[in-house]
């Protein structure tokens, strides 16, 4: 028996661990003590690494669907061989753009894979690279480029006096509190730090908060403006920050004139002190800061949103000054100067590609993914006959029968996985792929995706090296994912480049050469990372904010006119017409992250009795129904229906329904929803409510009727994941 280091590559909090192992068999995983930052930290999903590990099902041989269905092991050379003569011939009958990529979730495990693939991606000379980004919270970043940025960045979490989160609960989802959060929690409220929480349920996070406003979902955007709205009328501007660095303060002060505290009170379901009383605390801090989950985005004006909270933080100077210390500084990616200046906006749309379907374009944020199931199933020159897909879809993307034909639809579809799920059943090849104890990992995965989210990376300058932890099983033919690419690259006699940096395409690199290549000119070397196997603080990282150069005119964008526009669309429309809640339909659906899983990755069984995914409605809207904790019941929307099993929680405002994303009928085997869990995508549709430039539908506060459901005496089989081979709406 031996312990071995690793980290967990769950989430992007990446938590260091302690890995008990006896003759090849994970026996524990603990959280690691002598970890900076973390103090020994580790959630329920990184305890289960062992089960995840050992999963009873998992994939040790890559599989080919034959034409009748069913599928045969085929080893990994041999799938990459005929992978790539369909390719050639997918690319010389239609070109690159027919080939598709989209990178989700379930490359959290594979950090040498992101590079490669879009390596590749550029070699055939494809831009047809898609991710989740553009589905979970795509207005933080189009937010950035209508508002600008401060280049001196966000400030120290020491520093902040307030601290502004909507619709997230960073103590579960670790997002903007990455590292060991509920300690972070306790202890930036012990130092005084206030913290507002906008939240329909009063969460893990909104416990500790100051001042908790319980909104009606979907009001994020009215509670916001309400917000800067109070800030200007109760004089509580950086009057010398805003006219240095900024522009439109007074079209802004003009565009909130009516988002007074009665009339957010009265349409967000809150009480007109405690939003004052929340405007008083980001008026009184010397400094602070906001973080959005993705409750606003999936509620729908998640750009809006994002955009009116760093208007707060433009109105209030909430970003870090010259000579304060820089938060989250670089330690295996190139320094960045930070100055304490403006940059200005820039496009967040209307340039690269916009010939999508419904009007859907490419953003800051990347291609459209609400794009990719019209492009697959498109009868035109520019439809999309090849996907590599790193997700699981059928779990992660709204309207799963839509999906099902959307991937059936493809002439090629080919799927990284452990095992076989609803998503990988529907693969022409499924591609047997190493866990994360198999392989090497490196904080620098997390630095470039805090580059993009201010939810993760460290504001110290942490950061970790891990070798494999273990060989893959005895036997086993499994592949790294990137090697994929690298491979197909060479059948089809490609140059790969990582940085302006060629591959050597003779003879296949290393993980740990293509992680050397992602780290060059990094602040650190790796090689000096490599020293602390606890993972260590860099002091040669840590930086100051410079000074604003002279000729910086720049300003923050606080008028950005179709921010303004659509915020004067909130305003004017008639409240309940968009909540869309009746007599049908009187419940409003909501996001809730799970804390024993995350999305759609693999998950062990067991860890909560009712379901893995109930329905969690307040006491007294079960009672109205006349129901109790554990009944099984029909949820419907207007776009389709689940069968799911209702838990209580005092802690949600009446008329709202938590559910975890990311569950559903698993492949080959009964669907039983209670322990399978309810495919909340069932209820969705990729053109209700989209966004009109990056698509991403209404995923949140989503109207929906409960009632109560029989229990069935014999429950469907799903053999390949598509809902139409299961009972309506059981899955």
């Amino acid at each position: 028996m031996e312990v071995k280091l690793s980290v967990c590559l769950n989430c992007g909090s990446f938590c260091p661990t302690l890995v008990t192992i006896d003759k090849g068999r994970v026996l524990k995983v603990e959280g690691d003590p002598e970890a900076p930052i973390y103090k020994g930290f580790i959630c329920p999903k990184g305890r289960a690494i062992p089960q995840q590990h050992h999963l009873p099902g998992r994939l040790l041989h890559s599989v080919k669907r034959l034409p009748d269905g069913r599928r045969s092991p085929i080893g990994n050379d041999q799938a990459i061989d005929e992978i790539a003569g369909r390719i050639r011939r997918i690319l010389d009958e239609s070109g690159p753009e027919s080939v598709a990529m989209y990178l989700g979730g379930g490359v959290a495990e594979q950090h040498a894979a992101p590079g490669v693939m879009r390596a590749f991606m550029a070699a055939i000379g494809s831009p047809m690279f898609f991710t989740a980004g553009t589905i979970d919270q795509p207005g933080l970043v189009l937010a950035n480029a209508l508002h600008g940025q401060w280049e001196g960045g966000r400030v120290h979490p020491s520093r902040c006096g307030a601290y502004l989160i909507v619709g997230g609960n960073p103590v579960i989802s670790k997002q903007h509190l990455p590292q060991n959060p509920g300690q972070q929690l306790k202890t930036i409220t012990k130092t005084g730090t206030q913290v507002i929480v906008i939240d329909p349920r009063r969460s893990e996070t909104a416990r500790r908060a100051a001042v908790h406003l319980q909104i009606i979902p979907g009001e994020d955007p009215t509670v916001l403006a309400g917000l800067v709205h109070l800030i200007f009328a109760l004089n509580g501007l950086d009057e010398a920050f805003v006219r240095e660095n900024t522009r439109g303060a007074e079209a802004l002060r003009a565009a909130v004139a009516d988002f007074t505290p009665e009339y957010v009170a009265m349409r967000a379901g809150i009480a007109a002190n405690d939003l004052i009383a929340a405007a008083r605390i980001l008026i009184a801090a010397r400094s602070g800061d906001t973080a959005l989950g993705v409750g606003p985005s999936m509620a729908t004006r998640g750009t809006l949103s994002s955009y009116l909270a760093l208007c707060i933080q433009s109105l209030r100077g909430f970003w870090a000054r010259e000579g304060e210390p820089v938060s989250r500084p670089r330690v295996l990616l190139s320094r960045q100067v930070r100055k304490a200046q403006p940059a200005p906006a820039r496009s967040a749309w209307g340039f690269g590609r916009h010939s999508f379907a419904r009007g859907l374009q490419q953003t800051a944020m990347g291609m459209p993914t609400a794009a990719l199931p019209d492009l697959m199933m498109s009868k035109g020159k520019n439809r999309i006959r090849a996907l590599f897909l790193h997700a699981g879809a059928m779990y992660s993307w709204p309207d799963q029968r839509r999906t099902a034909e959307a991937l059936g639809a493809l002439d090629l579809l080919v799927m990284h996985d452990v095992e076989l799920t609803a998503t990988s059943a529907l693969a022409h090849y499924v591609l047997a792929t190493r866990r994360q104890l198999e392989m090497p990992a490196v904080s620098q995965a997390a630095e470039q995706i805090g580059a993009i989210h201010p939810g993760y990376d460290w504001t110290e300058p942490y950061a970790f090296y891990r070798p494999a932890t273990l060989e893959p099983p005895e036997g086993s033919d499994v592949i790294e994912s990137w090697q994929t690419y690298y491979r197909l690259a060479c059948k089809l006699d490609l140059t790969l480049e990582i940085g302006g940096t060629p591959l050597d395409m003779e003879q296949e690199p290393s993980t740990e050469a293509i992680l050397e290549l992602y780290c060059k000119g990094s602040v650190v070397p790796l090689s000096r990372v490599k020293q602390f196997p606890h993972g260590g603080l860099f002091d040669e990282a840590r930086d100051v904010v410079g000074s604003r150069d002279a000729a910086c005119a720049a300003r923050l964008e606080l008028a950005d006119a179709t921010m303004l526009s659509e915020l004067a669309d909130v305003r004017a429309e008639e409240v309940l017409a968009r909540r869309r809640v009746d007599e049908d339909f009187p419940f409003l659906l909501i996001t809730r992250r799970a804390q024993e899983s995350t999305n759609s990755g693999v998950r062990v069984e067991g860890r909560i009795k009712i379901s893995p995914n109930p329905a969690y409605m307040h006491p007294d809207d079960l009672a109205s129904l006349s129901l109790g904790s554990g009944d099984r019941v029909e949820i419907r929307s207007r776009h389709g229906r689940v069968i799911a099993f209702v838990a209580a929680d005092s802690d949600l405002r009446r008329g709202v329904v938590s559910m975890t994303h990311g569950f559903g009928a698993r492949h080959s085997r009964d669907y039983d929803p209670r322990r399978d869990g309810a495919n909340v995508n069932q209820l969705l549709s990729w053109e209700q409510e989209y966004d009109r430039y990056h698509g991403m539908p209404r995923m949140s506060a989503v109207p929906i009727g409960v009632r109560a459901a029989d229990e069935p005496t014999e429950g469907p089989r799903c053999t390949h994941g598509g809902p139409e081979r299961n009972a309506p709406g059981d899955a």
